[in-house]
């Protein structure tokens, strides 16, 4: 019988072949993971949709990079934001500033709203918007939960490009003309057609409200119920005029007079009355110039202040304006009142024919025939002041009494005439000794009416006179001034008044 040689058998997995095959596998194995960028351990497929049509980063959608997990996944750390935003640099920019993504509460991880792997056909957004609070995007649908036909509204009412959420303004325009198309077409006329730049969902101006508007401008009085276009020709807000005369039109009765600060005298509560000093404005009590004549010119035609204020300080009337003006109807008085008086005609003249804040009976009473006297009879060479007020002034004493009675007019004589005189004050009784009205000369005996003397009848020893007034003490010269002590004539009266 042949004897054959025994072979050894082989280990099934440290054999040569094994580790061979072995090793030919995993270098397939690595190179095709490799090559495919990680597929192998995909959950699922990336989302093929692309809304917009255009490619992001050189890429129209992330099925194009799925071969490339590195673009999204970080080893052992997996989505990364920063990654996303390498391609995704809008979404960059919101987080930066006041965008959408910046005002989103816990938006680092972007997996959590924007789920992948779900499939080619899935909207990366479905996720996103499920519980998206629409505040955040400063659009409240407070007023937007139902339609013109109250149906409950849906997003894609509003944001009608599938897979986009930007709105159209035609599509606020085209909902809103249903409900009022005369109301849109005259805001559109006075805004534009740019919804969103304005509102917000509340009625109200978007990111503005009333209390902004007062730092800029406070809305009061009429221009609380002002429209807002009044100001805002053409839907411009930016830069808007807050000086009254951009609005309002200088009047034309005061045109280049009292500047174009409006507020100095008017109120937002009303034009009229305009206010002067915190009080309201009264042409005669503020400027103590009475209107009641000069409300019209001498032709009958209106008067405005711009007749009266001109020159280059019009608040001041100038007094050449008073005379040219009256000169041209009074001509001839006008010359003879200035070349009397003088041309400062507001230093007498209020308006009402009067003196200007003048009484002049405060000073001298103009009465009787002093009330038709010309005024230069008193006042020489325009001047007023320091004018005197005695008689003799004005009067010279009349030769027929001339040093008798002095000269204070008004004991005998009256404003109404000089003639009759009459004794204005004599305290003496006139009939004294009971004998009728004596003469004047009876008492004074000399050219003068102030001075008398009683010895002319009545005993004048004069030692006699001193033994009867021995118990008074006088003087001689006391003695005989007998009307002091004897007012009424009575020889025991000055007894009884002791």
């Amino acid at each position: 019988m042949r004897q054959y040689k025994r072979l050894e058998r082989q280990h099934p997995i440290f054999s040569p072949v094994a580790l061979s095959s072995t090793l030919i596998l995993a270098v397939g194995l690595a190179v095709w993971v490799y090559l495919t960028g990680g597929r192998a351990f995909s959950p699922g497929e990336l989302s093929a949709l692309n809304h917009s049509g255009e490619p992001i980063a050189n890429v129209m959608s992330h099925a194009d990079i799925a071969d490339d997990c590195g673009q999204c996944h970080e080893p052992f750390r997996g989505v990364q934001a920063a990654l996303c935003q390498d391609c995704h640099e809008n979404i960059a920019v919101e987080r930066q500033s006041d965008g959408l993504h910046g005002r989103l509460p816990d938006v680092e991880p972007c997996g959590s709203c924007h789920l992948e792997h779900l499939g080619h056909d899935y909207d990366l957004k479905t996720a996103a918007v499920a519980n998206f609070d629409h505040d955040l995007a400063r659009f409240s649908l407070a007023h937007h939960d139902v339609t013109t036909l109250n149906a409950e509204m849906a997003c894609a009412d509003c944001h009608v490009d599938a897979g986009s959420y930007s709105i159209e303004n035609s599509t606020c325009d085209s909902c809103h003309r249903e409900l009022d198309a005369e109301f849109m077409a005259l805001h559109d006329d006075a805004y534009g057609a740019n919804c969103l730049n304005c509102h917000d969902g509340l009625d109200s101006m978007s990111d503005f409200t009333m209390a902004q508007h007062a730092e800029l401008f406070a809305l009061t009085g009429a221009h609380e119920t002002t429209r807002c276009e009044s100001c805002h020709a053409g839907g411009e807000f930016e830069g808007t005029p807050q000086e009254c005369v951009a609005c309002h039109a200088e009047p034309e009765e005061h045109l280049a007079m009292f500047g174009t600060n409006c507020a100095e005298c008017h109120a937002t509560a009303a034009w009229q009355p305009a206010q002067f000093d915190d009080a309201p404005f009264d042409h005669e009590r503020t400027t103590r110039f009475s209107l009641a004549r000069h409300m019209e010119d001498f032709d009958g035609s209106p008067l405005a202040c711009t007749h009266c204020h001109t020159g280059e300080q019009p608040i001041q009337v100038q007094d050449a304006t008073c005379a040219g003006c009256h000169g041209t109807a009074v001509p001839t008085f006008i010359a003879e009142h200035t070349a009397l008086f003088g041309p400062a005609c507001q230093e007498c003249h209020d308006g009402l024919d009067s003196m200007a804040n003048f009484n002049h009976a405060d000073v001298f009473p103009l009465t009787g025939q002093h009330a038709t006297a010309e005024c230069t009879a008193c006042h020489q060479n325009q001047l007023f002041q320091g004018t005197p007020k005695e008689c003799v002034a004005c009067h010279a004493e009349p030769e027929i009494h001339l040093g008798i009675f002095g000269t204070d007019c008004a004991n005998c004589h009256t404003v109404d005439a000089w003639l009759p005189a009459q004794l204005r004050q004599h305290t003496f009784p006139l009939d004294h000794g009971e004998q009728g009205v004596l003469a004047c000369t009876a008492c004074h005996t000399t050219t003068s009416y102030t001075a008398y003397d009683c010895t002319t009848c009545h005993e004048h020893n004069v030692e006699q006179v001193l033994d009867d007034h021995d118990e008074l003490t006088i003087t001689q010269a006391e003695l005989f001034a007998c009307a002091t002590c004897h007012p009424t004539g009575h020889e025991d009266e000055a007894e009884d008044d002791d």
